[in-house]
């Protein structure tokens, strides 16, 4: 049974992430994306354009821009991907790197990357090269060098599940040429119209960041069911980098 949700919205998020709130448990994303010139409407994460991957769900190639990402190697070693299948349950995949080779997962019914990280490393702790997984010349996940996890603002709601949203954060730099940045909240969903299948991302909020950075806590939070991608979008005039979070938790539907 949930606890009904009470007017102090920092007690109910401490008491999910403390694990007393039953079927309840924290859930948020953070990207990162640099773009070197005038960009519209792209998700805030490490590549260009971002796909949803077909609902069936697919396989995932892995590869290194560098060779010692590898098993032996001074890079990442292995790389645990969390994903939701085809039935949008929760999975995990530990893969082993073999540097400038591709490696394939042995999940072929991959529907959603949730989170990307190394898992084992070598003495260079964080990625040698650019780490990829990728289906048919489409990327769905990236580290870049010299970073430890996928900075992707995606994330899909899993089976079962409900998504509050009671916080986000954004900013901008760029240096001597103040980029002007216009960042949204969106999702695939907007009432009983579906658009994941189409990777269409509908604004549900947006503020605008110039060389600045600003947080949001909302009251009334922002709530998704599953099957819903989420994910921060961003505008720029000319060349930034730009950064993103929100953080919510999850509830039994």
């Amino acid at each position: 049974m949930i606890d009904q949700y009470p007017q102090d919205a920092s007690s109910y998020g401490v008491k999910v992430a403390r694990g007393t709130i039953g079927g309840a448990q924290p859930f948020g994303a953070f990207g990162e994306a640099t773009p070197t010139g005038a960009t519209t409407d792209n998700v805030i994460w490490a590549n260009g354009a971002f796909v949803n991957p077909p609902a069936a769900g697919i396989q995932l190639s892995l590869v290194s821009a560098s060779a010692n990402d590898t098993a032996a190697g001074t890079g990442i070693r292995t790389i645990e991907i969390q994903y939701l299948d085809a039935n949008l349950a929760e999975q995990t995949e530990v893969v082993t790197l073999n540097g400038v080779g591709a490696v394939t997962t042995v999940a072929t019914n991959i529907r959603f990357v949730n989170g990307f990280h190394m898992k084992t490393y070598g003495s260079g702790k964080s990625a040698a090269g650019i780490i990829t997984a990728s289906n048919g010349g489409v990327t769905y996940a990236q580290i870049n060098a010299t970073k430890t996890r996928a900075a992707c603002s995606a994330r899909m709601v899993p089976a079962g599940k409900k998504l509050f949203i009671d916080s986000l954060f954004a900013g901008s730099t760029s240096g001597s040429s103040a980029a002007k940045v216009t960042v949204q909240i969106c999702a695939s969903k907007l009432g009983s119209i579906d658009y994941t299948a189409d990777s269409i991302f509908i604004p549900y909020g947006s503020a605008s960041y110039q060389d600045n950075s600003a947080g949001l806590n909302v009251s009334a939070p922002l709530v998704f069911n599953a099957g819903t991608a989420v994910a921060m979008l961003y505008t720029t005039d000319k060349a930034a980098t730009i950064t993103a979070s929100w953080f919510g938790w999850l509830e039994n539907a």
